[in-house]
């Protein structure tokens, strides 16, 4: 299985199939000859199921030549935005005629890498480009749920992924910014069995709004309201003050715990499996001062890491923004490392098992202390998939997909896409 992390990085130079060609026109990016096992058109389909009658949809992805785009439901094409000469321009106007409609089938007639399906619920969420020397098309600016100046920050918005390639499609829910629109989505190959990842329920969002209430401490601060309205629950790793103002202190002593059961004089060994990559291998770490080091890394990529909050951030933005010192460089095996520490940590079974990723789902969040958002996520997400933190595409190794994903390259352009939106409260 691709992960949400490295599927969105795919682009057409990265991988074995046929480079697809583009050439710029004035309607948008015309693909050149399709890739000869594709058997039909693509298409993605929007479907209301909110009760709300007024509902908005797009779907941009990356342009080749750099710059963003967004699909123009009358011609299936990528269609890149303006490279404006300011920055934050408005792209109001140029959306007008990128809306998805609902209750339809839109052929997909180019690639998209990187691609994002945004809804919004009563008004459109807002856009901007800014200027980007040497691209065909500018910089787009998407709406943040973690900046309350966000002029789209109090709009009930959310968003799902995929990446079509000439090697296939990838897809997933996402719920590693927050939950604002329970999203499912439903690939049907041309051939094979259809795959469905339900993702939150309907009324999930308030679901999780109560669930976090009841945990007490600072989780109830991760819904956002505007006045009565549930607008969204964010994740942890979005809120401000993250490991000072709110959460303080959160992982600082399950950090310092799992250092001293590490530690190089009289600790025991870490061991972390490489995974499908690197079949077999496996690295050992221990603790020296600050630094996590390991051993058996083969690849020239960094062999150590610093200790969660001691890098000029905290331990809680580290963990659960899966960041900081457990930044992960994508495709390397320090890459993996990160990954799998990083869900550890916030699964809380780094310190109870010391052989990742062996650790087995029945053991998640257990242990104190507990990432609630994730927990209740995966609790109330059809059969527990959902995406709640950066890492959580990491799988144990007896278990199957975790974070919500489909995937299909049989055929790679025979295949339709489903994209339902569920009612929030």
């Amino acid at each position: 299985m691709v992960s949400r992390r490295r599927f969105l990085g795919l682009s057409a130079a990265a991988v074995s199939a046929p480079v697809i060609g583009y050439a710029a026109t004035s309607s948008g990016f015309a693909a050149g000859p399709p890739a000869r096992t594709a058997a039909a058109v693509p298409t993605v389909r929007f479907a209301n199921e909110t009760g709300r009658s007024t509902a908005f949809a797009y779907v941009h992805a990356d342009v080749p030549g750099g710059g963003q785009g967004f699909l123009n439901p009358s011609t299936g094409r990528l269609d890149p935005i303006p490279n404006p000469a300011e920055r934050m321009h408005d792209l109001s106007g140029f959306l007008e005629s990128h809306r998805i409609p609902f209750d339809r089938d839109i052929p997909l007639n180019d690639h998209l890498t990187g691609g994002r399906a945004y809804v919004s619920l009563g008004q459109s969420v807002s856009f901007f480009a800014n200027p980007n020397a040497g691209g065909a098309a500018g910089a787009l600016v998407q709406p943040s749920a973690a900046n309350p100046a966000d002029a789209s920050y109090r709009i009930a918005w959310d968003y799902c992924e995929f990446t079509y390639n000439p090697s296939g499609i990838w897809g997933n829910i996402t719920c590693v910014d927050g939950v604002a629109l329970p999203i499912a989505l439903t690939l049907t190959p041309g051939s094979g069995q259809v795959q469905h990842v339900g993702g939150m329920p309907a009324g999930g969002t308030a679901a999780l709004a109560e669930r976090l209430r009841g945990a007490g401490g600072d989780w109830g601060k991760c819904a956002l309201y505007d006045g009565d309205r549930l607008v969204r629950v964010s994740s942890p790793a979005k809120l401000p003050g993250l490991g000072t103002e709110v959460f303080a202190g959160h992982y600082r002593s399950y950090v310092d715990e799992v250092w001293h059961a590490y530690r190089a004089d009289g600790g025991r060994d870490l061991r972390i499996a490489l995974g499908d990559v690197w079949p077999g291998k496996t690295v050992t770490g221990r603790t020296h001062g600050d630094r996590l080091v390991f051993e058996g890394i083969t690849d020239g990529s960094p062999a150590s890491f610093a200790k969660p909050g001691t890098a000029g951030t905290t331990a809680e933005a580290d963990i659960f923004g899966c960041d900081g010192t457990l930044h992960g460089i994508n495709a390397t095996q320090q890459g993996r490392i990160a990954a799998v520490l990083g869900a550890a940590l916030c699964r809380t079974t780094l310190l109870s098992n010391p052989s990742q990723p062996d650790a087995t789902s029945a053991e998640f969040y257990t242990h104190g202390p507990r990432y609630e958002y994730a927990r209740a996520v995966h609790e109330l997400a059809a059969d527990g998939r959902g995406y709640a933190f950066p890492y959580d595409d990491v799988t144990p190794t007896e278990e199957s997909d975790l974070a919500g994903a489909v995937m299909y390259t049989e055929r790679p352009g025979d295949w339709a896409l489903a994209i339902t939106v569920k009612r929030p409260v």
